[in-house]
């Protein structure tokens, strides 16, 4: 008993007996147009938005947004980083504590 023989006998026996449903093809085409939708989203937004940026008062009112949340973020940083000293500062250092 041979089990490749076996499984190739199962195998050419073997016949499909599902048929797709009647809005098979109309499921297929929404998905496929759906993945196309999102795949452009890339590219064309890109240049959407750089297109969008070529207007004045669009472009300077992005600028100062980025540049007051730099702003705010670094402070944040700076303030964070200062506590941070400030704490090292009021530990002892570890050769006093083994003097004594």
């Amino acid at each position: 008993m041979n089990p490749e023989n076996d499984l190739s006998n199962l195998l050419r026996g073997w016949q499909v007996d599902v048929s797709p449903g009647s809005t098979f093809n109309r499921s297929v085409w929404s998905r496929i147009e759906a993945a196309e939708g999102c795949k452009g989203l890339g590219l064309s937004a890109l240049i959407s938005w750089v297109q969008l940026l070529a207007i004045p008062r669009i472009a300077v009112t992005t600028a100062a947004i980025a540049l007051f949340g730099g702003i705010l973020i670094g402070g944040v940083q700076a303030r964070s980083s200062q506590e941070d000293r400030y704490l090292q500062s009021l530990k002892p250092p570890v050769a006093a504590s083994f003097a004594r």
